[in-house]
């Protein structure tokens, strides 16, 4: 049984996870950032269920449980997955949190050696794991809090392969 969620600022997912902030949604999606008990902050994308047609829920998923396992890809280029569950029949991702948002949103990027080097760099772990991005573009590109720590990171909020 699939129910509509709707979380705000303050209310927990899952009795695991409270919601700070609502960061985006899209055509299938929510994202909050929130934080677990010990303060530790995630990306949440739960996918919204109750807005899709049972008869192509089990594809979506496919892809959603895709892009899980490509979080799991071991490199410091790619955004991390930390857990994933379901909330009223949706599922959801944990992910890590990239405090600065996308390329588009980004200020002070000024390296663009830097930059392009550790996308071209995320780009070679996903296909070193036989994975395609399908979807390159700046708001696919997230980028974390310290850039001397390599904290460009590559979505794979796209379909990948």
């Amino acid at each position: 049984m699939v129910e509509k969620c709707s979380f705000s600022v303050g209310n927990l997912i899952d009795n695991k996870y409270n919601v700070v902030k609502h960061l985006g949604e899209g055509s299938f999606g929510l994202v909050y950032l929130v934080e677990d008990s010990r303060g530790k902050k995630y990306a949440l994308k739960m996918l919204k269920f109750w807005e899709v047609p049972p008869q192509i829920r089990e594809k979506l998923e496919q892809r959603f449980e895709m892009e899980y396992q490509t979080g799991l890809i071991d490199s410091p280029y790619l955004v991390r997955s930390h857990g994933r569950g379901r909330v009223s029949g949706n599922p959801y991702i944990l992910m890590e949190f990239c405090p600065k948002g996308d390329l588009n949103k980004a200020s002070n990027l000024s390296d663009f050696n830097l930059t392009s080097r550790q996308v071209l760099l995320g780009l070679k772990a996903l296909h070193n794991n036989g994975k395609v991005h399908r979807d390159l573009k700046p708001e696919n590109v997230l980028v974390k809090e310290d850039r001397s720590r390599s904290e460009e990171r590559f979505s794979r909020n796209a379909e990948t392969d």
